[in-house]
């Protein structure tokens, strides 16, 4: 199914999809367990060393928020992404947490950063990779300006991994396929990226698998149903009333206590020699 991935267009998309996509990525910022991810793989960083880390694709600036948070952090942070919509997001919640006077925001495109090499002591990429047109530009990218002995942190899904249980398989493996297509440019791009890293000029230097499945009743899962659960019909993927179908029976298996759902994601961290 072709992908008509809406955060890859996302300057395509109305208010009304805009307004989800942050309440989504702030809602993902507060989830325990996609939060405990984002600590556990930030904690690799010498913080106390930092000058400069890159946040690429950095949305509404959740993870940038949490390393401005951390009191041995004493350096700087600069999130770039292609929406001025999702900057202005990121920007005003900033302010908020009393973060905004150590870190910049830019609009601007991840294939082609305008930073000089060698300029941050680590980029992150925090589920962006799935998203782009080019991978392989991104990380090169991220090659090129990251300091020699620095690190580069991709954390993403295993999209194609998603799975939801549905009364009708047949259709129910269809739906999973156009909404993976609905929000995901590249499902399986993490299958790949260790060779990718490799030919970005960068050495892997860790990998950690994360399993999310939510059984009974759905926290994660049911959070993104509600956010990008109608877009297969909306974008004419699949008929609208069959997706209200498979929505309707995803809130009833959630307040029954019957719901299921599971998804892989992984964190790389590179290297630069």
């Amino acid at each position: 199914m072709e992908s008509r991935d809406i955060f890859r267009y996302i300057n395509e998309q109305d208010k009304t999809t805009l307004n989800r996509i942050i309440e989504r990525m702030e809602f993902r910022g507060k989830n325990p367990v996609f939060r405990g991810w984002l600590m556990e793989y930030l904690g690799k960083l010498n913080v106390t060393a930092m000058g400069e880390v890159l946040a690429l694709g950095c949305g509404t600036g959740v993870e940038i928020r949490y390393l401005l948070s951390q009191p041995d952090f004493f350096g700087r942070a600069v999130g770039i992404d292609v929406s001025p919509e999702l900057i202005d997001a990121a920007y005003n919640y900033s302010v908020a947490e009393g973060v905004d006077g150590r870190v910049e925001y830019y609009i601007g495109d991840v294939h082609n950063l305008e930073f000089d090499n060698d300029r941050f002591e680590a980029v992150i990429a925090h589920t962006l990779i799935s998203h782009v047109a080019e991978p392989a530009d991104v990380l090169r990218e991220a090659a090129r300006v990251v300091k020699p002995g620095g690190q580069v942190f991709i954390f993403d899904g295993d999209y194609a991994s998603w799975s939801f249980g549905y009364s009708d398989p047949e259709f129910g493996k269809t739906m999973e396929e156009a909404v993976i297509a609905s929000i995901v440019n590249n499902p399986r791009v993490m299958r790949i990226l260790p060779r990718m890293i490799q030919e970005a000029g960068l050495r892997l230097a860790s990998v950690t698998p994360h399993h999310l499945a939510e059984v009974g009743n759905g926290d994660f899962f049911m959070s993104a149903i509600d956010s990008y659960g109608s877009l297969p019909g909306k974008l004419g993927l699949l008929p609208e009333d069959k997706v209200a179908d498979w929505i309707d029976e995803q809130r009833r298996n959630h307040e029954e206590g019957i719901f299921f759902a599971s998804g892989n994601y992984y964190t790389y961290e590179a290297k630069r020699e």
